[in-house]
């Protein structure tokens, strides 16, 4: 519609919304300087005036204006609304898969023991589920032992390489590692 069109049929545009007690009015007409005023009004189930926008609209910005106001309505949806509920309480995702002694002290027993399993040949998975702690742990309390050294692999039962020491020569518990 151009502003010919608009001036020569002043057609008014009444709309009315009702959403549970709230009643939206859209009211919009054409005026002497070619633009289109444009008024929306809600109110609650006792009649009183609960929002009321107005104000004076060229036809050419119609287009533009809708994306605008849609756009900025929404943020201001977003901005209002209440957080969302948190999520129902579990343990932290971390701590599903801890192992059962993971963080404990170790003793100068579980020492000796970790010492001597691991001489005998017991493999990574087996020190982990007797020991209750991850394969980490178990590898890095074996390096501080003098067991492993460090980023070293993992020997079988029986096998020594050169340069190791003798089974039953490293520093004993609570003994400073060299």
């Amino acid at each position: 519609m151009n502003d010919t069109a608009l001036q020569s049929s002043p057609i008014t545009l009444d709309r009315r919304l009702v959403l549970g007690e709230i009643d939206y009015q859209v009211t919009a007409f054409p005026t002497d300087d070619h633009r289109i005023d444009l008024c929306i009004v809600s109110s609650d189930g006792d009649g009183h005036v609960v929002s009321e926008i107005s104000g004076g609209i060229a036809p050419a910005d119609l287009p533009a204006l809708t994306g605008v106001l849609t756009s900025t309505l929404a943020g201001l949806i977003a901005m209002t609304q209440p957080p969302p509920a948190p999520a129902p309480a579990g343990p932290p995702p971390d701590q599903r898969e801890r192992h059962p002694n993971q963080g404990v002290r170790w003793t100068a027993a579980d020492d000796e023991r970790l010492v001597a399993r691991y001489r005998a040949g017991a493999r990574p998975r087996d020190l982990m589920a007797e020991f209750g702690r991850s394969n980490g742990g178990i590898r890095a309390r074996l390096e501080m032992l003098g067991e492993l050294p460090p980023g070293g692999r993992w020997r079988p039962a029986g096998e020594a390489t050169a340069g190791d020491p003798p089974a039953g020569s490293g520093p004993a518990a609570g003994d400073p590692a060299d």
